[in-house]
């Protein structure tokens, strides 16, 4: 099941965190790229606010995942939801996002980025993309891919960000001076982001079996609307 979409940042994350109850009911993986209706910060779910000056301007949630902050702004973001009654459903964490993050290594590498699944070290400030965890996508030891990931007991979840291009005067404003001027995918390349899109798509109908597409239908906007505010930490 695939949809799409350019959705307020507490509506984004409603829709994820229902993913995970629509692929069990469907007994299908759900996979959707979607937008922001405007900049966003999302804090990890047990992240603390304390330090961050995040601008009126911007929305500001908190992800039903765990992990940094993570500033949405120029990126592609995806979110895939696997049944646990998949054989991926038995996968550990880390090895559900090797598999996720090797597909998006490998389409870049088709359209010859030389990306490649980092080791992991650990970052200084609030900010996710400061440094790579393990597995995660990086160019030149630049991390240009970040996700998150929870479970229920229906499914595994994994969302992230395939950063196009890094603001870090804005990152600067928020998260601190200390935050390293970073790069973004389109920084680097020049890449066609829907060919991205496209091929991510047919790998992970290849490697999921996913067998139909239909966009987010009317009753399921109107069920995560109902829930968005839980996710809002700037009510408007």
């Amino acid at each position: 099941m695939v949809g799409e979409g350019i959705f307020p940042g507490s509506l984004n994350m409603a829709i994820d965190s229902l993913m995970a109850k629509w692929a069990q009911q469907n007994q299908a993986v759900f996979f959707r790229f979607y937008g922001w209706e405007r900049p966003t910060v999302s804090l990890g779910r047990f992240q603390k606010e304390d330090g961050l000056r995040v601008p009126e301007s911007l929305d500001f949630v908190r992800r039903p995942s765990g992990g940094r902050a993570v500033l949405h702004h120029s990126e592609i973001t995806y979110c895939i939801a696997v049944p646990k009654t998949t054989v991926f459903g038995r996968l550990s964490v880390l090895e559900f996002h090797k598999i996720v993050h090797g597909v998006i290594k490998d389409v870049l590498r088709e359209l010859g980025v030389p990306a490649e699944l980092s080791n992991g070290k650990r970052g200084n400030t609030a900010f996710c993309f400061d440094a790579s965890s393990k597995y995660e996508v990086v160019i030149d030891g630049i991390k240009i891919v970040g996700s998150a990931q929870f479970r229920t007991q229906e499914a595994i979840v994994e969302h992230g960000s395939i950063v196009l291009r890094q603001d870090n005067s804005l990152l600067r404003e928020i998260f601190s001076e200390n935050v390293p001027y970073i790069q973004g995918l389109l920084d680097l390349y020049e890449i066609d982001v829907e060919d991205i899109k496209r091929r991510m798509i047919k790998r992970f109908e290849n490697l999921f079996g996913i067998s139909f597409r239909i966009d987010l239908r009317d009753d399921m906007l109107e069920e995560a609307k109902k829930v968005s505010h839980l996710f809002d930490l700037r009510r408007r």
